[in-house]
């Protein structure tokens, strides 16, 4: 139907496909309908996998969880990269994928997924801080990293056993609209203030939902969603995330939670056409397009400087292209 490209002001897919090859592969497949399988789409996915970007990028996340996180947003942290990688539409049976998926489902907890280092405990009054050794071999599950892993082992075209026990499990935490909850510390007093779930382990969960037919409209995506939408009501900074400037930011990779995220995964769902919170974040991105339909990042993860997402002056064919299937999703979905 194509109604998504009268919502832009010019028609950006020639440029698309004319630009890198992760964004021309991708703009192949989910915007122009191509098939994996064709000639064309072969020889790009060819040069995509040739790309010296690519080639590293793929050599960085064999390096797999080697230390435990600091912050949960740090862009370096392997699941980030690999979550990338996925959205590059990469899959386990090109070069070095499935020995990065090998890593990453060598640790787990409770059938989820596994990452590196301890919860944070609160530091006991009138004793020394002892920080933890962040190359120690211990490993804990959270709602906002573990569902990242699934997600991506899922995209990537890994559905084993382990992935499904994975999936129930995530199941089995989002059976309330308060769902999955780290309870740390820092942000237990304010759970207790507003008995609110996070919204960041509901975009995550939406996430994985999204990818499993029987579960994308189900009450456990509904239960994922309160959160944000509740976010949304409150007005107001909860567990950290915000709805300020940098939350309306074009940014990619997604590793924090902002707009172009939760635009890009609440738009899967067909019980949220219509929903007043993703229509919001359906007008601020038409209006952040410049005369030709194209779309610039507005902030940027400085150890992903060479990648044309992380240029603010000029436009990104790959945030572009993010916007336009964003779009294509929302006017054109059944």
């Amino acid at each position: 139907m194509d109604v998504w490209k009268k919502r832009l002001n010019g028609d950006p897919v020639p440029w698309l496909l004319s630009s890198n090859p992760w964004t021309q592969y991708a703009s192949m497949v989910n915007l122009l309908n191509i098939s994996p399988a064709s000639f064309e789409a072969k020889q790009v996915k060819k040069k995509l996998l040739e790309h010296p970007l690519v080639i590293d990028k793929i050599k960085e996340t064999e390096q797999w969880l080697t230390k435990a996180a600091t912050r949960n947003s740090d862009p370096n942290i392997s699941y980030f990269k690999l979550r990338m990688l996925s959205e590059f539409e990469l899959n386990i049976n090109d070069t070095g994928i499935e020995q990065i998926i090998n890593k990453a489902i060598s640790h787990k907890i409770e059938g989820m997924f596994a990452v590196r280092g301890r919860t944070p405990d609160m530091q006991q009054q009138g004793k020394e801080y002892v920080a933890s050794d962040p190359y120690a071999d211990i490993w804990h599950i959270s709602p906002c990293n573990s569902p990242a892993i699934t997600y991506s082992l899922i995209k990537l075209g890994y559905m084993s056993e382990e992935v499904t026990r994975a999936v129930n499990a995530l199941c089995e935490k989002w059976d309330t609209p308060l769902g999955w909850f780290c309870h740390f510390f820092f942000v237990e007093g304010q759970y207790k203030k507003l008995h609110a779930g996070c919204p960041m382990a509901g975009i995550m969960a939406l996430d994985v939902f999204s990818l499993i037919p029987e579960l994308k409209e189900s009450i456990f995506a509904r239960n994922a969603f309160e959160p944000i939408l509740f976010h949304r009501n409150y007005g107001k900074t909860i567990y950290y995330f915000g709805r300020s400037k940098k939350f309306w930011t074009m940014k990619f990779p997604f590793v924090w939670y902002n707009a172009l995220y939760l635009a890009d995964v609440l738009t899967r769902f067909n019980f949220l056409k219509g929903n007043d919170l993703v229509e919001d974040l359906i007008k601020w991105i038409e209006s952040c397009q410049d005369e030709q339909g194209r779309f610039k990042a507005t902030s940027v993860f400085m150890p992903y400087k060479e990648w044309d997402f992380s240029n603010k002056k000029v436009p990104s064919p790959w945030i572009t292209y993010l916007c336009c299937n964003i779009l294509k999703r929302w006017y054109d979905q059944d």
